[in-house]
């Protein structure tokens, strides 16, 4: 992972404060996925994992692409007290105004089952997400959108993890969490900070994870290629927002 990775030792007291500090000054962190995984067992990680065996196609795909596989559903996220507080939100459409390819688009996904939503695992990363958000911006109330995706690379197609190249997603913070990559090459992660060096990775070890302030940098992900006759990446993405922000 680079100078940039939070390595599992730093998971032994708190690092979400100089998380903060690090992305308020350039805009995004790198995280390790050996500390991330201390806040779950393996077992529930294992279990989590297994939610992505049921995707259905993404048929919002602009050009009729067959490689990306996903879920949508959303959490109200509240800071405070002993742990955080999580709410199921209501299934709706998802879209994204400030990027071309679908501007103007209500796309529609299949909803996340209640069992990811609220899965150990599940409230691990996003709890972990919505914290660092709240210790960088001081708010505590939060919106939260949760995306399962799969990226299928076969002989004749590639993964195409953004289809829609470098771009914002238009969310205040985004965390990004590989799950599981089997047979594939490629998927280069690249983050262009506004002020900054771009910082170039590749997500290879379940949990490995990248979270961006949206506002501060732009990013995107190259191809994935399959070793053998077909690769997978899952991701798991969770957008955060100020609740009623209508982001």
């Amino acid at each position: 992972m680079g100078a940039f990775g939070v390595a599992a030792s730093d998971f032994t007291g708190n690092p979400v404060e100089e998380l903060a500090t690090a992305t308020a000054r350039r805009g995004f962190t790198v995280l390790e996925g050996a500390g991330l995984r201390s806040l779950m067992s393996e077992d529930e990680l294992d279990a989590f994992g297994r939610f992505w065996n049921d995707l259905p196609l993404d048929e919002a795909l602009i050009g009729g692409g067959t490689y990306r596989y996903r879920r949508y559903g959303r959490l109200r996220v509240e800071i405070g007290g002993d742990a955080p507080a999580f709410e199921v939100l209501p299934h709706t459409t998802f879209r994204q105004d400030g990027i071309p390819l679908w501007k103007g688009a209500d796309r529609k996904f299949a909803p996340i089952e209640e069992a990811a939503l609220l899965h150990p695992a599940m409230a691990a990363l996003v709890g972990f997400d919505a914290e660092l958000a709240t210790s960088i911006s001081g708010l505590r109330s939060w919106e939260i959108g949760i995306h399962q995706i799969r990226m299928v690379a076969r002989r004749d197609e590639d993964g195409l993890a953004t289809p829609e190249g470098r771009h914002r997603d238009g969310h205040c913070y985004i965390g990004m969490h590989l799950i599981r990559r089997r047979d594939c090459v490629g998927g280069e992660s690249a983050v262009y900070p506004d002020k900054g060096e771009t910082v170039r990775l590749t997500l290879t070890d379940p949990l490995d994870s990248v979270f961006v302030d949206d506002r501060m940098v732009t990013h995107e992900v190259s191809p994935t290629q399959p070793v053998g006759e077909t690769g997978i990446r899952d991701m798991l993405l969770v957008d955060i927002n100020p609740l009623g922000s209508g982001a």
